[in-house]
């Protein structure tokens, strides 16, 4: 309906008419069969609630283009305009806009972009606006690198460009995934709960990958330890404890003709071995980088005893937690799947996401989509389809996304146990069989001498 608004401009009341925007929706009815038509609201949350209601999905909202009428032969738009920290124009009269996806080991250029999210995210959620966050920030902070990426983002912020996109000129300090989620926030008009997302996932991977490296550390210097023992054996005692078996006559044992044969061979082809490695590993890396490569490593990788079922669960966590959160906002399903699919990192695991988002865009259920790409466990779709049947998928979401998270933890601490019990045994087994070489020569030696 029209708006009938009054307003005083030097002594002479002006009488203006302004229409509500229109938006053109498309949703699944209760039937099944797909509606569209076209609503007046304030927004698009507005229709959106007000279809969720009516229908038992949303699949996408788009504001059509419309040029208000007035009955004045010139119509005026209310309030001053001002510029805001990004470039943009709002009127003075209006709130001001508050915006209110890992791979790797954390680097030191990771942990720089958490600690600016944190920071931002303090100030944002107090109610400070996003491009005075970023300005106060790289005016106050007195660590130089952290000043330094406050500043670059400001600057892009200033010129006009959204927060994902100036995180975006970052590669090395914001991840792709990071600034695909962040852009997704920016969407939905509610940036602060992404970013409480984002903090406290990162968070808690690096508390797992931190866990994993504590548990690992005396492993690997017991390896250490292992592998250096070995080299000394093979390139020093072993040529040593061979040359007095020759002087004395005295023949050494099939376990030291090995190891001393072993050494020999390392001292030649060593360095050939090492370099073809080196040859192989670069080889390897600018293949995986082509598009053929990354989806044969991804697939492979999700088959890998102990390191398949992690990676497919820190997929799936950060999916659900994401979709869950974008839906929550207010966007439409369409919309929110879009979004999140640009945040898996397998390749794998995302060309069978986006066929069940092709197969939601035409009308089936979200459930019934990712069961028929095997994207989820049974188990959690389920739960999922309960979800998607009574109309509450966002509590769903959220509590698989917690059986996710729950299960990563399992498997992570699964693999820390296996491989440290593994590396152990293999390690003493090593020393065990150099220590019983050692015995066994010098007991040769002592023979021949006798």
């Amino acid at each position: 309906m029209p708006t009938l608004v009054t307003r005083r401009k030097r002594g002479t009341k002006i009488l203006l008419l302004e229409r509500m925007p229109q938006f053109k929706y498309k949703a699944i009815t209760a039937s099944g069969r797909t509606k569209t038509g076209v609503m007046e609201a304030s927004d698009r949350r507005q229709v959106i609630a007000q279809l969720r209601g009516k229908t038992r999905r949303v699949l996408s909202v788009n504001e059509e283009k419309t040029t208000p009428k007035a009955s004045n032969a010139r119509l005026k738009k209310f309030g001053k305009k001002t510029k805001e920290p990004g470039g943009a124009d709002r009127p003075k009269t209006s709130r001001a806009i508050s915006f209110s996806s890992l791979k790797g080991r954390f680097t030191s250029k990771e942990l720089l972009g958490l600690n600016f999210m944190k920071r931002l995210l303090e100030l944002h959620s107090s109610g400070m606006p996003l491009g005075d966050s970023v300005r106060l920030l790289s005016q106050r902070i007195s660590d130089p690198q952290l000043k330094g990426v406050c500043g670059t983002i400001w600057k892009e912020l200033s010129e006009g460009r959204t927060l994902a996109s100036a995180m975006s000129t970052i590669p090395t300090i914001f991840s792709n995934s990071v600034t695909h989620v962040i852009e997704a926030g920016e969407q939905t008009g509610e940036l602060v709960p992404i970013l409480q997302k984002i903090v406290t996932y990162l968070d808690e991977r690096r508390e797992i990958k931190a866990k994993v490296l504590g548990s690992m550390t005396y492993p690997v210097f017991i390896i250490c330890v292992a592998i250096a023992v070995i080299l000394m054996v093979l390139t020093y005692l072993m040529p040593q404890i061979d040359t007095m078996l020759n002087q004395l006559g005295g023949k050494r044992n099939f376990a030291a003709h090995l190891l001393i044969e072993s050494g020999e061979f390392m001292k030649v082809g060593g360095p050939f071995i090492l370099g073809a490695l080196v040859i192989f590993g670069l080889g390897f890396t600018q293949w995986r980088k082509t598009d053929t490569g990354l989806k044969v490593t991804d697939r492979i990788l999700l088959r890998l005893p102990l390191v398949g079922p992690i990676t497919r669960f820190s997929n799936l966590f950060q999916t659900s937690n994401l979709l869950a959160t974008l839906l929550a906002s207010g966007l439409t399903t369409t919309e929110a799947l879009r979004l999140t699919e640009r945040t898996i990192n397998n390749r794998d695991l995302r060309e069978r996401f986006n066929s069940a988002r092709g197969q939601v865009n035409e009308g089936v259920g979200v459930s019934t989509a990712l069961r028929q790409n095997k994207f989820m466990p049974d188990l959690a779709l389920d739960i999922l389809s309960v979800g998607e049947n009574t109309g509450n998928l966002v509590h769903s979401l959220t509590e698989i996304t917690k059986s996710f998270r729950d299960q990563l933890s399992r498997h992570m601490h699964r693999m820390t146990v296996m491989v440290s019990s593994g590396s152990l045994t293999v390690a003493f087994l090593i020393v065990a069989i150099v220590a019983y070489v050692m015995v066994s020569s010098i007991f040769q030696v002592s023979k021949s001498i006798g």
